[in-house]
C-alpha cells in the first residue's frame, strides 16, 4: 500500500491554511501509528507540501489506522471539494 500527498490546498495563506494542516496531522499521525503502534517497517518521505508512505505488510492495527485515516481524509475532501483532490483511492476495509 502506498500513499502520496502532494501540494498545498490553497484554502488559506501558507502557514495559516487549516485544511493543509488537517491533512498533515491526519497523514503524519497515521505514519507514526503504523511505525509505533502497528510496529511495521514503513518507507516514508516528508517535505514541504509532501508526504509519502509505503508498506508491504499489514496487520489488524495497521488496518484500523489506515481505515481511520482514509475515512477522515474522505470526509475532509467532501467538505473542501474545491481544495482537496483524492485520486486513485482504492482502500478497501
Amino acid at each position: 500500500m502506498e500513499l502520496e500527498v502532494k501540494g498545498h490546498t490553497g484554502f488559506g495563506e501558507e502557514g495559516t491554511d487549516i485544511v493543509c494542516a488537517a491533512i498533515s496531522v491526519l497523514t503524519q499521525s497515521a505514519l507514526m501509528g503504523l511505525k509505533e503502534v502497528a510496529k511495521l517497517n514503513v518507507e516514508s518521505s516528508i517535505g514541504d507540501g509532501y508526504l509519502m508512505l509505503k508498506i508491504t505488510e499489514t496487520n489488524e492495527k495497521a488496518d484500523a489506522i489506515l481505515q481511520t485515516m482514509y475515512l477522515a481524509l474522505k470526509d475532509l475532501a467532501n467538505g473542501y471539494k474545491r481544495h482537496i483532490k483524492m485520486e486513485d483511492c482504492k482502500y478497501v476495509y
